[in-house]
C-alpha cells in the first residue's frame, strides 16, 4: 500500500513540472465537448448530461472523476452556448472545474464549420497534510512539499474548431493557452499547460439496421506521452450503439495503455445512457480491478426524438 501511495503522490507532485493535466475520458466520442468548444454549436437541440469516471478501481487514491454539462442552441442552431462543471480527485489534489463555451457554426458546401472559444476559472486544493502520505523522513525534509493546505483559484482560456458533415468528422482545440501557475514554493511552480486535442470519425452504412463507426483522438501535452484512443463501433437502428476502445501512448513498455468495452442506449425517449469499462495493460493491472465510466444525457426541445438522437449523439 506504501507504494501506490508513493506512486499518487508522485502524479501529484510531478504538476510542479510539465505534465500531462487534463483527465481521460473513454467515452470521448459521447463528450465531445469537453475537449473541443466548438462543438457547442454543432446541435439543433438543448441538452444536459452528467457524467462519473472511476479510475483504476482498488487503489486508494485514484483518479475520479464528476461532470455536468450543458448545452444550448440559438439564432437557428448557428449560435451554441455551453457550460461544463467538473470535481476530479486523484490523491491528495482536489480540482473543481468551471468552463463556459461560446461556438458559431456557417454551413458550407461540404459541411458545417464550427469555431470555439471558452472560458475557464479552475480551483486547486493540494493537502500534504493528508493521513495517507508516507514518507521515510518527514515532510519538512523536502523542501518541495509544502507541507500545509494549498488552495488556489486560474483562470484560462480556449479555441477549436469542429466541421461535420453526414459522413465525416474532424476537430482541433487547445482548451487551455495560457501557461497560468498555480502552486508556488521555493522549488518551483506548478503550471497548466497546453494540450492539444485532435479527434475525427466517419460513418459506414452497413445495411439498413446497421453502421459502422471508426473514431480516433490524439491528445499531446509538453515533455508527455502521447495519448491515442483509437476506436470502432456498432450502431443498431440509429438507437444502440456497441463498441471498443484501444489507448496506447502513455504506457510505452507493453503493447497498449488499456481497452474499453462501451456501450451506449437510449432506453426511453430524450434519455441516452453510456457505460464503458476499461481493462489496463500496465502494471498497475496488478493492483486494480479496471476503471469504470457512466453518463446520462436528458435532451430537450419540440423536435421528434426520434429524428434527434440518431447521429449526432453517436457520430
Amino acid at each position: 500500500m506504501k507504494q501506490l501511495l508513493y506512486i499518487l503522490l508522485i502524479c501529484c507532485v510531478s504538476q510542479l513540472g510539465l505534465s500531462q493535466q487534463d483527465g481521460l475520458l473513454t467515452q470521448f466520442a459521447y463528450n465531445k465537448m469537453s475537449f473541443n468548444p466548438a462543438y457547442a454549436s454543432q446541435l439543433n437541440y438543448a441538452e444536459v448530461g452528467i457524467l462519473i469516471r472511476d479510475q483504476w478501481n482498488g487503489i486508494d487514491g485514484a483518479p475520479t472523476t464528476y461532470q455536468a454539462t450543458g448545452i444550448i442552441p440559438f439564432t437557428d442552431y448557428r449560435l451554441g452556448l455551453g457550460i461544463i462543471a467538473s470535481r476530479e480527485n486523484i490523491g491528495i489534489q482536489t480540482t473543481t472545474n468551471l468552463r463556459t463555451m461560446y461556438s458559431y457554426s456557417i454551413p458550407t458546401d461540404y459541411g458545417v464549420l464550427s469555431a470555439g472559444i471558452e472560458a475557464s476559472l479552475r480551483s486547486y486544493n493540494i493537502d500534504f497534510n493528508d493521513d495517507r502520505l508516507t514518507a521515510f523522513e518527514t515532510i519538512e525534509a523536502d523542501p518541495s512539499l509544502l507541507g500545509e493546505q494549498s488552495n488556489s483559484y486560474v483562470f484560462n482560456s480556449g479555441i477549436g474548431l469542429y466541421f461535420k458533415n453526414q459522413k465525416f468528422y474532424a476537430g482541433v482545440s487547445v482548451p487551455r493557452i495560457l501557461n497560468a501557475n498555480y502552486l508556488s514554493n521555493p522549488q518551483g511552480q506548478s503550471t497548466e499547460v497546453r494540450h492539444l486535442y485532435i479527434m475525427a470519425g466517419s460513418i459506414i452504412e452497413l445495411n439498413d439496421n446497421f453502421e459502422l463507426l471508426p473514431q480516433a483522438m490524439f491528445s499531446l501535452a509538453p515533455n508527455s506521452p502521447y495519448d491515442l484512443d483509437l476506436q470502432v463501433g456498432l450502431l443498431y437502428q440509429k438507437e444502440y450503439h456497441l463498441g471498443l476502445n484501444y489507448r496506447v501512448g502513455g504506457n510505452r513498455n507493453s503493447l497498449g495503455e488499456s481497452i474499453a468495452i462501451l456501450l451506449g442506449l437510449q432506453p426511453i425517449e430524450r434519455f441516452f445512457i453510456g457505460f464503458s469499462y476499461d481493462i489496463t495493460f500496465s502494471d498497475l493491472r496488478l493492483y486494480e480491478t479496471g476503471s469504470l465510466e457512466a453518463m446520462l444525457t436528458y435532451t430537450f426541445g419540440n423536435n421528434n426524438p426520434k429524428e434527434i438522437l440518431t447521429n449526432p449523439r453517436f457520430f
